[in-house]
């Protein structure tokens, strides 16, 4: 059976004779790359054939595509190509184009002037009109133009799209915590107002054909891995509708699907400012959050990064016990007062970011971790406060463990972070960067749901 295809291939040499054999017929000929063979070829193939008694497809080289569409393209090798198109009943012969490109994106100069066909044919959005039409002038062939057309029974795609089809996956950001932790939790705020502080970074975690890509991060950093996961595993799944849903109604269910499992003991603030991107303050109420109007410019957010480092401790965080305690303290006068503070420090943190006055913002998220030491002690550790007076040392201006504490990561503010960090890591040597970047995109933008 292959036969009958793998007789519809024709050498570029053996061009002259097919006009010969087909001196009185009218010879059509177009041409393209074909990488990945979908239904809009079909319809083409179609109406080209409408011209005349043969229809000849060019097929063009590897190396031509590369050029024309980039690394990674073509996706199909040439001859698999080539034979594909042979295989189409429209198709009379296909011929492999030329092993240069020309003028007007021409890679089938000697293909046309060999076959020197009746009719040459093209999409109407197609480029390079110009020089093609002078190739048709020298060789006495008549350009047909087809408009891109989708018959009722079909969808209308395209090789990109299928492309992006296959390579897609669903991905979302981590945050940084800088202020107002734990006051976003209903359940130990009763009905005092909670504001925390955060903004979401990159890169970013996947989820592709079932299966997580982390991009590098250690899990147990407190920057919220977990709830990135689970939005992950929501959004993807086929019962899921988030187009007819709202960012809030995104960060709603997602806390409700988090807190079902986890009964009811945690808060709004990850699922909220992954799920909305970029820098927030949000107002966290007993059965609400939202964001409140405080505008950072992105300069100012851009200008304040440059003096962050994220500093994995080289600890794995055992946020379970910093919990604990949180659930035990929280009504006593001690909780209480770390409580009012921490929601303080998250709406303070966004103001004074808004003034650019960084510093400030650095000495509340070192406020902030002192707040967080006084409502969980486990929140640290001998090994945390060393690692904390020694960056001080060597210009620190203030930071925070990130999340719940007790290990993972710090989120520091300094004058040098390149500096610092090579201190650091002589003198700690379990510890390491974590790379990162603002990330400002919702998590609908980001997905395009």
């Amino acid at each position: 059976m292959f036969e009958n295809i793998r007789d519809k291939v024709i050498a570029a040499d053996g061009l002259a004779d097919l006009r010969i054999t087909f001196k009185n017929r009218k010879i059509v000929f177009c041409t393209g790359c074909y990488d990945i063979m979908q239904s809009g070829h079909a319809v083409f193939f179609n109406q080209c054939r409408q011209f005349g008694d043969v229809l000849v497809v060019g097929v063009g080289r590897d190396e031509i595509i590369t050029q024309l569409k980039g690394p990674g393209r073509p996706v199909n090798p040439e001859n698999n190509r080539l034979y594909l198109v042979a295989s189409m009943q429209d198709v009379d012969y296909a011929v492999l184009n030329d092993q240069r490109l020309s003028a007007g994106k021409i890679d089938f100069y000697d293909v046309m002037l060999n076959l020197r066909p009746d009719i040459f044919v093209l999409n109407n959005d197609d480029s390079g009109i110009k020089e093609k039409k002078e190739l048709c002038a020298r060789i006495g062939t008549k350009m047909e133009f087809v408009s891109r057309i989708v018959p009722p029974e079909l969808e209308a795609t395209s090789t990109t799209r299928i492309i992006d089809k296959i390579n897609f996956a669903y991905r979302a950001p981590l945050r940084i915590d800088f202020a107002g932790g734990w006051t976003d939790v209903p359940y130990i705020m009763g009905n005092k107002l909670g504001y925390v502080s955060n903004i979401t970074i990159s890169p970013l975690i996947e989820l592709k054909n079932g299966k997580f890509n982390f991009s590098g991060y250690p899990r147990g950093s407190g920057l919220s891995t977990s709830t990135a996961v689970k939005l992950l595993e929501m959004i993807s799944s086929k019962t899921y509708n988030s187009d007819s849903k709202s960012l809030a109604n995104i960060g709603e269910d997602l806390f409700n699907l988090e807190n079902t499992e986890l009964n009811w003991a945690i808060g709004r603030q990850d699922q909220y400012s992954i799920v909305f991107g970029g820098f927030s303050c949000f107002e966290f109420g007993p059965t609400y959050a939202k964001r409140v109007d405080i505008d950072v410019p992105f300069e100012y957010l851009e200008e304040f990064k440059k003096n962050l480092l994220i500093l994995h401790t080289g600890i794995s965080r055992n946020a379970q016990s910093a919990v604990e305690q949180v659930y035990q303290n929280h009504k006593t006068a001690t909780g209480q007062d770390a409580l009012d503070k921490l929601a303080a420090y998250g709406k303070e943190f966004a103001l004074s970011l808004q003034k650019k006055d960084f510093i400030r913002c650095a000495g509340i998220m070192e406020l902030n971790f002192k707040a967080q030491v006084q409502l969980a002690s486990a929140s640290t550790n001998e090994t945390l406060e060393n690692m904390y007076a020694f960056a001080l040392k060597n210009g620190l201006i203030g930071g925070k463990i990130a999340g719940a504490g007790g290990g993972g990561a710090f989120i520091f503010y300094c004058e040098n972070p390149e500096h610092l960090k090579i201190a650091m890591k002589k003198e700690f040597v379990d510890c390491f960067e974590i790379d990162f970047d603002f990330h400002y995109k919702d998590i609908k933008r980001l997905n395009k749901v």
